[in-house]
Parts: C-alpha cells; sequence; structure tokens
C-alpha cells in the first residue's frame, strides 16, 4: 500500500506558537488501516475503568505529581484509546497531554510508528516532562535486539530533562513463565523483570522500580494450568474472576495499597501484574574522561 509522510501541527488549548506540536504521521491511500486487529479489537471491547487500569494509573499518576509540576506536559507513546489521557485529567486537571499510536482507527493526536527509524526526530515546539510507555514494548518485537533498538531511539530523541515511564507484563497471563500452552497473540515477546531491566538499562538509568497490581494477578492463575483453555472450565473460571469477582469496588484501593507498599519490596516485585519503572537519560557528560 502506498504511503507517504507529512507533518501533523496540533493546537493545545491555548492555541499559541509555544504550544504547536510537530511530529510527522503517516497517511494512506485509504481512509483508515487497521494494524492489529487482535489488540484493536480487545481494547474497544474492555471496560476501562477496570482494576488494573484503576491501579496502574494511580501509581503513574503518583510518579508525575513527585515531580512538583504546576502542569505536566506528557507525551504517551502507544496511547492506544487514550484512557490514560482520561484518568490522569481526572486525577490531576492540570496536565497537558499529547498522544500517539500506529493505530490510525484509535484517533490519536498524531499517527506514528515506533518501528520506523526516525519516527520520534521531529521538532516540537513544547517538550514533555514525563514520556510514558505504558504496555507498549511487548507489541512491538520478537527479538530483544530489535526491542532494545526502539528503547535506545526513545532514549536518542526524548528530552534530556524530562523522565520515562515504563510499564511491562509480568504476571499478566502468567508472561514471566513463559508457559508454552499460553499464547497471546499480541505479545511479540515474554520476557522476565530481570530482561526486561537489562534492556532498559542499556539505554537509561533506572531511578524506581515498582510492582502494579497484586490482586489483579489472581484471575490468571487458572491459566498455569496445561489444560487451560479459553472455552473449557478453567478459562470460564478465569473470566468471572477477573470480569465479577476482582471487580468489585472495595477491592481497587485494597490492591493500590498493596502496590505502594509491596510494590516497592524487591521479594514482591516480580509477583505483581505489571513492572513500572521510571527511568531517565544517562548522564555522558563524564564520559571519555
Amino acid at each position: 500500500m502506498h504511503q507517504s509522510e507529512n507533518t501533523v501541527r496540533v493546537h493545545s488549548e491555548s492555541d499559541t506558537t509555544r504550544d504547536a506540536v510537530f511530529i510527522p504521521t503517516i497517511t494512506t491511500s485509504t481512509q483508515q488501516v487497521v494494524r492489529s486487529g487482535y489488540l484493536v479489537e480487545r481494547l474497544f471491547s474492555t471496560p476501562e475503568n477496570n482494576l488494573f487500569n484503576y491501579v496502574k494509573f494511580n501509581l503513574v499518576n503518583d510518579h508525575i505529581r513527585a515531580l512538583g509540576l504546576n502542569m505536566p506536559r506528557i507525551m504517551d507513546i502507544g496511547c492506544g484509546l487514550q484512557v490514560a489521557r482520561r484518568f490522569l485529567s481526572a486525577l490531576n486537571p492540570n496536565i497537558k497531554y499529547f498522544g500517539i499510536d500506529y493505530e490510525s482507527t484509535f484517533e490519536p493526536d498524531a499517527v506514528v510508528d515506533l518501528n520506523r527509524p526516525g519516527a520520534l526526530e521531529t521538532p516540537m515546539d513544547w517538550s514533555p516532562d514525563v514520556v510514558m510507555l505504558l504496555d507498549v514494548l511487548e507489541h512491538l518485537h520478537e527479538d530483544s535486539k530489535d526491542l532494545s533498538q526502539v528503547v535506545k531511539h526513545v532514549a536518542d530523541t526524548m528530552p534530556t530533562d524530562a523522565q520515562l515511564i515504563i510499564t511491562v507484563p509480568q504476571l499478566y497471563r502468567l508472561d514471566r513463565f513463559k508457559l508454552a500452552h499460553l499464547h497471546y497473540p499480541e505479545h511479540k515477546i515474554r520476557l522476565t523483570q530481570a530482561e526486561w531491566r537489562g534492556i532498559i538499562e542499556q539505554h537509561f538509568e533506572i531511578l524506581e522500580v515498582q510492582g502494579v497490581g497484586y490482586l489483579s494477578v489472581l484471575p490468571y492463575l487458572p491459566m498455569a494450568s496445561r489444560h487451560y483453555k479459553p472455552e473449557n472450565v478453567l478459562g470460564r473460571l478465569f473470566n468471572r474472576l477477573r470480569s465479577k469477582t476482582f471487580e468489585k469496588r472495595w477491592i481497587k484501593p485494597v490492591d493500590l495499597f498493596l502496590s505502594r507498599t509491596l510494590g516497592k519490596v524487591p521479594m514482591f516485585k516480580t509477583l505483581s501484574n505489571d513492572i513500572l519503572f521510571v527511568v531517565k537519560q544517562r548522564d555522558n557528560s563524564g564520559a571519555g574522561h
């Protein structure tokens, strides 16, 4: 399919030159192109105000608030349906948000493909204080070396004084165990926390590591059985646990409390649904001395 590269100019609320953002987008000869049909279908069909999102975005907001900024400027890479915009705006109305994704179906602020070299190398009239890669990296490459190049590209192009918040799966669908009988089509790679850390540390300095979600892990336990199939009794148990049992309102603050406490204890960081990394660019000022 023929593709052409254009530049999109997006204005914020104040619509000043300072607030204009220039990011390339990919346009095609058709109105919309779905890149990952399975993922698009899943995101559109999943209720966004679920237990895992509640915990994840509250923790992300904790780290953003810790920066002490009056109006945090946030770039959300792989924003999907921009659930982050709605959660974070409710928690912190002063944020300034810009979301990018390679799926035009999601209607992001700009369509950008991280797999395309130079996708983020564009002039911006405002620089983000925080860049987010929330549950994105596992969807990009099967090979960890290729994935490392994507992380390097983000490191090379994001502002030097910005922080990057990354979340990646751990016990989500038991990813870290790499069980042969489990296959989630849109997760192209399954890594342990140590393996994710190894990729990130090649290009960033890690400031904090935190476990995200403990009670939200429990519905996935039936998947540990080799007899698990979505259509059998174990699959039905999983669906009931995730959609009913662990979506009761009182569970959300409990799991958030566990993530804010146990999530900072080293021995528990590998037992969470996701793992959250707060990182910054390495200081290379002393290189060569």
